[in-house]
């Protein structure tokens, strides 16, 4: 039995990281194509964009604009051709990014809920490790929130830059008519502040998949290799009450007796077996018990924490290195999010399937084991 939901979630992830990837694929290669004109570009700059007063030329600008390939120095400089620039590419690209934004919301929504219930099943119903289980489903619960509003409020702030960038006046913003370029130096203030908001989202969602494995790595390992199940015996070492040899021998003492003796006759009819007659016999039997989940699934689950933790830490640390931490992130992004992961979520919904069907089963037995007497919950425990 197989976990839709999960299912769902890995197809959600693998389409939103493929779509990045090929996002970030067509923005190297746009870049690499655009280094031959870059030389041509500065020179556009120096002659073209700017008049005779040193005033940015909006009309110049898009008679003599070509992209230019990605450079930091322009960048933090806030030049508006540059900038312009950017937004050009951004706009050829925003509905892909729109669409691998919204498969990224419906992921960690479909993956909300089976974290949820493996917490549960692992806690067999919230009576072992309740705390370890609870910060579990509250990672992926807070991630999934987390990720649909941000990813949501992010869509709907890059349609609206978009629209500014498209259709507003952002270039002639000076006092006298002057063409400064201000308008774009502001939208990408923006459009930097919301983007570092989305990365440390991002930070947040490797570091809940890195302790959701963690912690069902740690629960399984603890969970008991074997149960003891109790089964009792009833030995019979004497004459039984009721039974046919005793019936008998009774009839014929009842016979040779004298009819004065009636009260003896009595007292030797109804006489019962003494208790040493019985002897009750109980065992406890080991059983060995299947684990949740299977060690195999654990350690696969621990490889892509792992992964998932070299993430957060290269994107906490592309505020020292940029250029080399941004290459790491974007390696293991690309690792996780497109090969081990989904791997992991369809390993997970065979397993999660199979876990809810005994774990529904064994709850049912306990409920009808609570209303039971010793023998017949040994009967049921067999």
């Amino acid at each position: 039995m197989w976990d839709f939901k999960c299912i769902a979630a890995a197809i959600c992830f693998t389409t939103s990281n493929i779509l990045y990837v090929v996002h970030g694929a067509l923005l190297m290669k746009q870049n690499s194509s655009s280094q031959n004109i870059s030389s041509e570009n500065d020179a556009t700059i120096n002659n073209n964009i700017y008049d005779d007063n040193n005033n940015y030329n909006q009309a110049q600008t898009h008679s003599h604009f070509h992209p230019i390939n990605f450079n930091f120095t322009h960048w933090k400089d806030l030049d508006p051709l540059y900038i312009q620039s950017r937004w050009i590419q951004r706009e050829d690209s925003r509905a892909l990014m729109m669409t691998a934004a919204l498969f990224g919301v419906l992921a960690w929504f479909f993956l909300m809920v089976p974290i949820v219930q493996s917490a549960w099943i692992l806690s067999k119903g919230g009576r072992r490790l309740v705390g370890p289980h609870l910060l579990m489903a509250s990672l992926g619960v807070v991630g999934g929130i987390i990720e649909l509003l941000a990813r949501l409020i992010a869509v709907g702030m890059n349609n609206a830059q978009g629209w500014l960038a498209k259709d507003f006046n952002l270039s002639d913003w000076g006092s006298e008519g002057e063409s400064s370029g201000d308008g774009w130096r502001v939208l990408e203030m923006i459009h930097i502040v919301t983007r570092g908001m989305l990365l440390w989202i991002d930070s947040f969602e490797a570091l809940a998949i890195f302790g959701i494995v963690i912690i069902i790595w740690y629960s399984v390992g603890l969970e008991p290799k074997f149960k003891s199940v109790k089964r009792s015996l009833s030995v019979d070492t004497g004459v039984v009450a009721g039974s046919p040899e005793s019936e008998n021998i009774t009839l014929e003492d009842e016979a040779e007796e004298s009819l004065d003796d009636d009260s003896q006759v009595v007292a030797s009819t109804t006489q019962q077996p003494p208790s040493s007659a019985f002897e009750a016999v109980s065992a406890s039997t080991k059983v060995k018990v299947k684990p949740t989940f299977t060690k195999c699934f654990t350690y696969f689950g621990l490889l892509v924490g792992l992964l998932s933790a070299v993430d957060f830490v290269a994107a906490v640390l592309r505020f020292i290195n940029w250029p080399l931490f941004s290459r790491i992130a974007m390696v293991t992004q690309s690792l996780v999010g497109v090969i081990f992961l989904p791997i992991w979520l369809l390993i997970f919904s065979k397993q999660l399937g199979r876990a809810t069907v005994s774990f529904e089963r064994e709850e049912q037995r306990r409920i009808q084991v609570d209303g039971c007497t010793d023998d017949e919950v040994a009967g049921l425990l067999a």
